[in-house]
């Protein structure tokens, strides 16, 4: 077969394949044009069980979309909307598009990490302990991989326990084959895995990460904060609102009672204080002035 014969029938061989990867970009696109928010996950050294864990926890809000890179890249550019994404596709990634907020659905992948095996060649991210206290693995082997790891382990009892507190991998050393063996003997889950989101367009907003990892018991406890200050400030300043007109009011009453009371002026609101003030007044008076006997006759 000559050099000009082959190549014909290479992309012979090949149209049908780009034809099928324009369809798919087209199809891709179309989602991407109708969605709400359009969001890139991050998917590398993922289990397949969480992947589909998300996917169950949002059927009917979103549906992923796995693809090559450069086919969610081209989607995306070919969509006109939420080209902002494209760039984050460099690495294994996941298209999502629903109809629920950007906000929403980084809080869900934050909320659905997961505890997971260590694997030989990670980076221990903090000190992995195992701590003391009994396991339920039986006098054999298992003594030998324990002790392997650096774990204080004995037997007791017929079991096999832990004596005291053990470091297992010291916070950025890379842990080893022997570690990893040990701790899932133990059933140590140290390390947590998930989707994450790399970034979410949202009406024509990209929203990244860094706003959207939001701590909320210390945004409600800031917020309760500047409304007490608020609602104080606006007291001080008598800046009537529905919220404080109530007190407002009654301190403005009490005022125009003492002012009242002061200046010695009647009114219906201080009439019974202003008698009851003078009837006090005169109980005074008469204990200081002393009383004049009656002349006989």
């Amino acid at each position: 077969m000559t050099r000009k014969k082959a190549g014909k029938k290479q992309k012979a061989h090949l149209r049908p394949m780009l034809e099928q990867k324009k369809t798919q970009v087209q199809e891709i696109a179309r989602k991407i044009k109708g969605a709400k928010l359009v969001a890139i996950v991050d998917v590398r050294g993922l289990p397949d069980r969480l992947l589909q864990a998300a996917r169950k926890g949002l059927r009917g809000k979103a549906e992923f979309i796995v693809a090559k890179s450069s086919v969610l890249k081209r989607a995306l550019e070919a969509a006109g909307k939420a080209k902002e994404l494209a760039p984050k596709t460099n690495v294994p990634t996941a298209l999502v598009v629903g109809d629920l907020s950007a906000y929403s659905l980084f809080k869900f992948f934050k909320d659905s990490r997961a505890n997971v095996a260590a694997k030989p060649g990670q980076i221990a991210p903090f000190d992995i302990i195992v701590h003391e206290g009994e396991t339920d693995l039986p006098p054999g082997p298992a003594l030998s991989e324990l002790k392997g790891a650096g774990i204080n382990a004995q037997i007791r009892g017929g079991k096999i326990v832990v004596a005291k507190d053990s470091v297992v991998a010291k916070n950025g050393v890379k842990i080893t084959d022997a570690m990893c063996k040990a701790l899932q003997k133990l059933n140590v889950l140290p390390f947590k895995a998930g989707l994450t989101m790399v970034g979410g367009v949202e009406g024509g907003k990209l929203y990244e990460p860094a706003v959207l990892d939001i701590d909320e018991a210390g945004l409600f406890l800031g917020l309760c904060a500047s409304m007490n200050d608020a609602y104080s400030m606006s007291v001080n300043v008598s800046y009537f609102t529905e919220d404080n007109r109530r007190q407002l009011l009654t301190g403005a009453v009490m005022q125009a009672r003492s002012l009242g009371m002061e200046a010695g002026v009647y009114s219906e609101g201080n009439m019974e204080m202003l008698l009851a003030s003078a009837l006090r007044m005169q109980a005074a008076l008469e204990g200081k002035v002393p009383k004049q006997e009656t002349a006989s006759g």
